[in-house]
């Protein structure tokens, strides 16, 4: 409990730092481009999203998983990697024009060829990262995710300051991954090595062949609704598809993947002490919901106000999948956690089943969907990614018994005061007087959201609400210890 508590820490510091760069260079960057800029960037991920499983960290989640670790893992781990980057990225450079003509966008042969090169990058990240996480040496990764924000903002603006097109966004992502790959190979004090032998590769086989399919579920995932909005709906609904889930994905970067990061370590050392691994997964449940719904519901319910304000009135056609892309956030303080759990217990074969199953159910609406608008894509996905959350919940019970009403239960009283919060919201959003100033009317919103939400926790629940309260307050001065051991009380 207290490496864990220490861990998520770490990665909490590293989270919000990289959700503050993110957004300052997300909203620079979306002021400065355009809609379509954000949808070729859209396509070069379509076509990497698959090559990417298998040359970066699908693979190397056997390395956190095994309990004994020889180097023979993990140069198998390494040589697999940089064989499936190779491959790709030859296959990549050949069909680049066949690709470009599919999407009918003739610039996207330069930007894939370039592109591609993360691929290696990927291949030599994958260890180090690894081993970094297997000793939960949170502190060092939380340098190396700092580190490459950073550099990241820093490359992206600029050249979206001169370049003023998408390959501001190919070298705000190409940087970032290169200083990451420099950072973790420098802290895990690991090298690449081409020793190995084929009994150790053939013993992590097993595990790699469900995390590879886990990893290409995801893949699908991601991929697929990317895919038929950019054939059916063009680049334009791309670029504002990729910004509602980019909006999404840094808000869950910043504030649940720090309890999430955890997961998968902490199942894995706990799995044979149950009591521990639910005390464990309840208070990081209900400390990520604490801190996720309000975050979620209120940028939904004033995503009208906020969103021409900040990125841009070329970008007013996204508001509604904005929106929907928020609340799909209410399933990840539990979701989050779920699938770190059943790898970390030896059961991401049961996740796989899962996976593939919420997967086939987003592939039979997303031809329909996408034939009549982006935001019915948006609530096809949002339906099925609140499916797949009430199944991975199902599969945890399944693994280790952890029932799924306390899953639910574990975090209802803050989401509870969240929805009181995101109806205040909704309400004043369309009742600001028309003469006051932008800035004035989004500095509004907030404080009305902050104070409607603190009031739904004192009534819902003054108890937890207090402690919570004070166990944040604990975190920003630095005691650690205290706000661990308080939080013990909130489950």
């Amino acid at each position: 409990m207290r490496s864990a508590g220490k861990a998520a820490i770490w990665v909490a510091f590293s989270k919000w730092l990289g959700l503050l760069s993110g957004l300052v260079s997300l909203v620079v960057v979306a002021r400065l481009l355009t809609p379509e800029d954000f949808g070729v960037y859209g396509f070069l991920l379509i076509v990497l999203v698959i090559p990417e499983v298998f040359s970066s960290d699908s693979l190397n989640e056997v390395l956190i998983q095994r309990t004994d670790l020889k180097t023979e893992h993990s140069n198998s781990v390494f040589l697999s990697s940089l064989c499936f980057a190779a491959l790709f990225f030859g296959l990549i450079q050949l069909s680049a024009p066949y690709i470009a003509v599919l999407f009918d966008v003739p610039p996207l042969v330069d930007y894939l060829r370039v592109m591609s090169l993360v691929l290696f990058m990927g291949a030599l990240s994958a260890v180090p990262a690894a081993l970094l996480q297997r000793h939960m040496q949170f502190r060092e990764i939380t340098i190396v995710d700092v580190v490459g924000y950073i550099v990241g903002a820093i490359v992206g603006v600029s050249c979206a300051i001169l370049f003023q097109n998408a390959w501001a966004l190919v070298a705000m992502e190409m940087s970032r991954r290169f200083a990451r790959m420099l950072a973790f190979l420098y802290f895990a004090k690991w090298w690449p090595s081409f020793r190995t032998n084929l009994i150790e590769f053939k013993s992590l086989l097993r595990f790699k062949m469900a995390s590879i399919g886990l990893r290409l579920v995801a893949a699908g995932d991601l991929g697929l609704p990317r895919l038929f909005v950019g054939l059916f709906l063009g680049p334009a609904a791309l670029g504002m598809f990729n910004l509602a889930m980019r909006i999404q994905n840094q808000a869950m970067q910043a504030l649940v993947s720090p309890f999430g990061a955890v997961a998968f370590p902490v199942a894995s050392k706990t799995q044979n002490d149950l009591p521990t691994l639910y005390k464990t997964m309840s208070t990081a449940i209900w400390l990520a919901g604490f801190i996720a719904y309000p975050a979620f519901i209120g940028a939904a319910a004033a995503a009208p106000v906020i969103v021409p304000v900040v990125f841009g009135d070329q970008w007013n056609d996204a508001i509604i999948a904005i929106q929907i892309s928020m609340l799909m956030g209410i399933r990840l303080p539990s979701s989050a956690f779920n699938g770190g759990v059943l790898r970390g217990v030896g059961r991401p074969g049961l996740l796989l089943k899962v996976s593939v199953f919420a997967l086939l159910v987003l592939l039979v609406m997303l031809p329909f969907a996408s034939r009549v608008s982006l935001e019915a894509v948006m609530i096809a996905l949002a339906f099925q990614k609140f499916l797949g959350w009430f199944l991975s919940s199902w599969a945890v019970y399944r693994a280790v018994k952890f029932p799924i009403t306390r899953q639910i239960l574990a975090g209802s009283s803050v989401l509870i005061a969240a929805l009181v919060m995101g109806g205040g919201i909704w309400w004043a959003a369309g009742h600001l007087p028309d003469d006051w100033s932008d800035l004035t009317r989004v500095a509004a919103i907030i404080g009305l959201g902050i104070a409607l939400y603190v009031a739904g926790l004192l009534i819902a629940a003054p108890a937890m609400a207090k402690r919570g309260m004070s166990s944040m307050v604990m975190l920003l001065k630095g005691d650690r210890k205290m706000a661990i051991a308080n939080l013990r009380k909130v489950s």
